[in-house]
């Protein structure tokens, strides 16, 4: 928690996630022929040898399901989202915080009421009739706009960004969160994609194709299938940001697209990169692969709703039927770590070493099997897709895993475009992967009864009801305290099998600069350049 007047300061976006996918030739031609290409602008170099301009060009799967910043869902989406719309406060990628559009922040004592001082002189802007449009100044009124329009929309966010019982406009620089009980963690929500701020005086009816923002880029053209493209907000509030005068979002439906767009030049930058594709970008000499820890993870959601996963035993004879190991060195190169049923990383100060799942026993798996009523064994089938991480190359370890056990395992193999709308959330076993979060905001959002995100349709009164003292708890060993028999709660239960943590990994031509990956497996752009 925040020391009481701490003054956060908004310098260069540093160790900044930059991230790209990869675009097919065919799309890239189009893209020339549109003058998307760096042709298109100049560059030019800065007296630190850091070379402005140019377009960068970045790989994504191809998926989209709204612009809308409370409501974004999928990773293109979520990318749009954290370039063209600013959130009160950054998190950068050591999970250390600065300000962004409120220059200084600070609770209370008891942390009931959190006071924002906002940056002044940003606007809003948003592109059309093909030219900027420069709208209202971002004031107070916009802070209380967008976080009472967040509830109303149930955003995915609002389960961990809980409603002030007061928002208070101290005046049009300074806004007050007023709560009747402690909120400690009331950051945690703040820092997020969906958090970006937007304009009071706007259409919410067109924000789906795009919201007036205050981010370092400008949407100018969406094309679904194909691309999006933006433009450097020229009046951008972070002095020399962006580097680069143009972006493009490139759309391809596989992560070998990706790779041999990479490979040829056609992209600059591939996130999420597979790790399959690692081998093959290290060895090429035009590119690189940046790999670091996060508190990302790859799981099985189990709708608890649903038969045959409304039964406990089942679902511990999945988790005992589970080899992490094998999941680990064959989906994930041994890159990431192990994980055991919950978000919390193993070196966290309220990681908790007395509850852990059961080691890989599939004779122990048959006989749990048996205790929940399929003495002969049963045939399941998991839903995954390519959209993100190693989770078709998980689910293919799983398959084994499970067989010795009596389970057996059919994969239904999703089109990323679309899994996270029509897979996701509605078949009942799917694969998942998460980017890393705080403690709280990993355990609220995904298991708290009635959260937007919560993918296992979970309900438990008393995680609930720990999840409310959690955002009062001030001191390290309360929270231990409260995280600890959380961790219990869910490896016992076992609404999810949280399989491995993954490595964050970039795919990058060689004369990319100034990407880094971020832990939380996003990804911002502010800070690359081109070498070229």
């Amino acid at each position: 928690m925040l020391s009481k007047h701490v003054r956060v300061r908004a310098k260069a976006l540093v160790q900044i996630f930059s991230v790209a996918l990869a675009g097919l030739l065919a799309t890239l031609l189009l893209l020339a022929a549109c003058g998307g290409t760096e042709e298109a602008t100049t560059t030019a170099e800065d007296s630190y040898g850091i070379k402005k301009g140019g377009t960068l060009r970045v790989g994504m799967l191809a998926d989209h399901v709204t612009f809308d910043p409370p409501l974004v869902l999928g990773m293109p989406d979520i990318l749009q989202v954290i370039h063209t719309h600013d959130p009160l406060i950054f998190r950068n990628a050591d999970l250390t915080l600065r300000g962004a559009l409120a220059e200084n922040y600070y609770p209370n004592e008891d942390s009931t009421t959190w006071t924002f001082e906002l940056r002044k002189g940003v606007y809003f802007y948003h592109y059309e009739n093909d030219e900027l449009v420069k709208g209202k100044e971002f004031q107070a009124e916009d802070v209380i706009f967008t976080i009472n329009r967040m509830h109303e929309v149930e955003s995915p966010l609002s389960g961990t960004l809980r409603l002030p019982d007061r928002l208070v406009e101290v005046d049009p620089y300074t806004v007050r969160f007023e709560y009747d009980a402690p909120n400690a963690v009331l950051i945690e929500g703040l820092v997020k994609y969906q958090a970006g701020m937007t304009p009071s005086n706007g259409d919410t009816a067109t924000f789906a194709k795009g919201a007036p923002g205050t981010g370092a880029f400008i949407l100018t053209s969406h094309i679904p299938g194909e691309r999006t493209t933006f433009v450097k907000n020229p009046d951008y509030w972070a002095e020399d940001m962006p580097l680069v005068d143009e972006m493009v979002f490139v759309f391809l439906t596989s992560p070998e697209a990706r790779a041999e767009a990479l490979k040829a030049g056609t992209i600059d930058i591939i996130f999420d990169l597979d790790t399959t594709s690692i081998p093959g970008l290290n060895a090429d000499p035009e590119t690189a692969v940046q790999t670091a820890p996060s508190g990302g993870y790859m799981n099985v959601a189990l709708r608890v709703d649903t038969p045959p996963f409304d039964n406990k035993k089942l679902r511990q004879a999945l988790q005992m039927a589970t080899d992490r190991n094998a999941v680990l060195q064959a989906a994930q190169f041994g890159l990431g770590s192990i994980a055991y049923d919950h978000p919390i990383t193993p070196n966290h100060p309220v990681f908790n070493p007395d509850c852990v799942p059961p080691d890989y026993n599939p004779e122990g798996a048959k006989e749990l099997l048996a205790q929940a009523g399929y003495p002969d064994g049963i045939s399941l089938t998991i839903h995954t897709s390519s959209a993100g991480a190693a989770m078709v190359e998980m689910a293919t370890v799983l398959k084994e895993s499970f067989r010795p056990a009596g389970i057996d395992l059919t994969i239904n193999v999703m089109p990323e475009d679309g899994y996270w709308a029509e897979g996701w959330m509605v078949k009942p076993m799917t694969t998942v992967w998460w980017g890393g979060r705080p403690p709280y905001e990993g355990f609220s959002i995904v298991y708290t009864g009635g959260a937007s995100w919560n993918e296992s349709y979970y309900a438990n009164d008393e995680v609930d009801a720990l999840l409310i003292e959690a955002m009062s708890a001030g001191t390290l060993e309360r929270q231990k305290e409260i995280f600890g028999r959380l961790q219990c709660i869910v490896v016992d239960e076992v609404p999810r099998i949280i399989v491995v943590f993954r490595p964050v990994a970039l795919g990058i031509r060689n004369d990319v600069r100034g990407s880094a990956p971020m832990w939380d497996a996003t990804a911002s752009f502010h800070t690359v350049w081109l070498d070229r």
